[in-house]
């Protein structure tokens, strides 16, 4: 008998793999510190007094992050030194998006400097966002992924995104011209990296991005979440609303829209055999998502509809496109269609070339004010 490509995950076989994931995550975390486990566990009791310290069921690959307290009401993370928090970008989270976003204070550091290759952490005390990431959520409810339940927890996280979406596009950041130069320069050199690397199927697109780069960069700067995905997500475990968005420490001011591909991963599924396929409420979610997104920016033209999209299939070049991007990884290379890079590939393929999932963008913008084109050498 063929063996299949489907995965079924039951809640017993998640909790195992789950458990083994974290495990593994957490002893590797630690050859990378000079501070211990154990150290960390202790700091968290002396933050928040008695309690248990239970660990988050996913951890980054540099972050060590606990519930912790009488209630496991708060969550204390500690960071790579390398990867600290940035306390203007976390205070500028909170100032626009309010409750959504988790208050975060830094408690000192721990472990000790210049220890070869192995960095001290930075502690940070946070308050606890009450629901659960949307992959806890999806695991939570399994199938039929095609059910009126989840057709309206699908339909009311769109929505709550449009607004959240909506709340950065209404708190534009003054930028100088100079460092809307730089990002200009580093995008436009981005995509000619790719189109010397990637598959040839996909210049046409890299060509599109290129042409309208002014207009994209013409759209308001705004504080941009670089991993909003679904373990970043929170929602409410009955109703799937949105209820926060955690870990900003990649945070950056950017062109509104450059995560809009994620919309992508919320609209769909990726079949590790036959790639992305849409839910059967595709259209509504999208219908969902740019109805409350233009009722709460008021005014947004037809002509910056359009640069938004743009912007989104820059955004997922800029990010499936290249290896990590993490602060203390090394320099980002263009994927290869290889093993390494077969998953970026795949949502490349899905969201910019797959006519029945690819991401509706109407190409070049004809009517663009900018006059100046950059054209990539064939």
């Amino acid at each position: 008998m063929e063996e299949s490509s489907e995965i079924t995950i039951t809640a017993s076989t998640s909790d195992v793999a789950s458990n083994y994931f974290v495990d593994s995550e957490i002893d590797a975390f630690f050859t990378k510190t000079s501070a211990s486990r154990e150290a960390c566990n202790g700091k968290a009791r002396e933050l928040v007094g008695d309690g248990d310290v239970v660990p988050v069921d996913v951890q980054g690959v540099c972050i060590y992050t606990v519930y912790a307290g009488p209630e496991l009401e708060c969550v204390v993370q500690f960071r790579l030194e390398s990867l600290a928090l940035k306390a203007e970008i976390s205070s500028l989270a909170t100032e626009i998006y309010g409750s959504l976003v988790p208050k975060v204070s830094f408690e000192g550091k721990l472990g000790e400097e210049g220890d070869g290759k192995k960095e001290p952490l930075y502690v940070y005390l946070m308050t606890r966002m009450r629901g659960v990431t949307h992959m806890d959520f999806i695991l939570a409810h399994g199938f039929p992924e095609n059910s009126p339940d989840h057709f309206l927890w699908r339909k009311n996280l769109m929505g709550d995104v449009a607004h959240f979406m909506a709340l950065s596009w209404n708190a534009p950041q003054p930028v100088s011209p100079g460092y809307r130069s730089r990002l200009r320069d580093a995008y436009v050199g981005d995509l000619q990296l790719l189109n010397n690397s990637l598959p040839s199927r996909f210049r046409p697109i890299i060509q599109t991005c290129i042409d309208a780069i002014d207009d994209i960069l013409s759209l308001p700067m705004v504080l941009f979440h670089r991993d909003f995905g679904a373990c970043n997500i929170i929602v409410d475990e009955a109703t799937c609303h949105l209820v926060g968005v955690i870990d900003w420490a990649e945070a950056e001011v950017c062109p509104f829209g450059l995560n809009l591909h994620s919309l992508g991963f919320l609209t769909g599924k990726l079949h590790l055999r036959n790639g992305w396929t849409r839910y059967e409420d595709y259209h509504t979610l999208q219908d969902t998502f740019w109805e409350r997104f233009k009722v709460e920016v008021a005014g947004v033209s037809d002509h910056q509809l359009r640069t938004i999209k743009l912007a989104g299939a820059l955004g997922l070049l800029l990010s499936s496109g290249f290896t990590s991007r993490l602060a203390n990884e090394p320099k980002p290379v263009p994927i290869s269609d290889d093993e390494h890079g077969r998953y970026n590939m795949m949502s490349l393929d899905g969201f910019l070339i797959n006519p029945e999932t690819k991401f509706d963008i109407d190409g070049p913008l004809k009517d663009s004010p900018y006059s100046i084109v950059v054209r990539l050498r064939p």
